[in-house]
């Protein structure tokens, strides 16, 4: 019988590579998307190809019960599920202090850091002993970037949270989180503003998703004794 994983934000980018990655491993998916209906049904068909079972279902993370519904729908279509990644998330533009509102920061909020705590609380409540969450973190966690003061805060705040879930939730669910940093999605142009030089970038290239899938999936099948902790994915540019 296959492993199930419920990706968030599964139907595009990051997310639709891991969707597609996890199941080129077997594994079958449960894709949480909100705008990308189309992309999300693309994406089933795909994995559907692989012969794994795929499934999707809309749903906007920054609402507290559409998320924590369709986790609950996930649990009765699959039955068992192993694996929640928290991979949906919003990088919003540029923002002076001056410019910024109670509502576009309470949106990157709900949408890049409520909904894990969201998600996470109806994930503890239908899965068995010895399940995973997997957070997606980002290198914005750790540095700062001019005029992104919400998305620099809000995955500051996973690492946090990623700590604190790990913590309440052993001994039974093992709580990690990954670090992106700058990572080229295949036919997608990148931000100019959030590149790195590769100068910079000891490892002399940008990130791929199977970059971050590698490290998604050793959270997913590594001991459970590992917990609590964060893997940057970004070719040693934090050293």
């Amino acid at each position: 019988m296959n492993n199930t994983v419920i990706i968030t934000g599964g139907a595009r980018r990051i997310g639709r590579g891991l969707a597609i990655q996890f199941a080129n491993s077997g594994w079958n998916v449960g894709i949480i998307y909100n705008k990308s209906a189309e992309q999300a049904t693309e994406t089933v068909h795909l994995i559907q190809k692989t012969g794994v079972k795929a499934f999707s279902i809309q749903a906007d993370v920054s609402q507290h019960d559409e998320i924590q519904n369709a986790i609950a729908e996930m649990k009765n279509h699959f039955g068992d599920v192993q694996v929640l990644v928290n991979n949906a998330a919003i990088y919003p533009e540029r923002q002076s202090l001056s410019e910024l509102t109670i509502d576009s920061w309470e949106l990157v909020m709900n949408t890049n850091l409520r909904s894990i705590l969201s998600s996470s609380q109806k994930f503890a409540e239908i899965a068995q002993s010895g399940a995973r969450i997997i957070n997606i973190a980002s290198l914005g966690a750790f540095r700062i970037w001019k005029q992104r003061i919400p998305y620099n805060v809000s995955k500051a705040g996973v690492i946090q949270l990623t700590k604190a879930l790990a913590l309440e939730l052993a001994p039974d669910i093992s709580v990690n989180s990954v670090s992106p940093g700058t990572i080229e999605i295949k036919d997608e142009a990148a931000d100019a503003g959030a590149l790195i030089s590769v100068d910079k970038i000891p490892m002399k290239r940008y990130g791929n998703v199977n970059d971050v899938f590698d490290a998604v999936y050793f959270f997913a099948n590594c001991s459970s004794f590992i917990t609590g902790q964060n893997l940057s994915i970004d070719g040693g540019f934090s050293l």
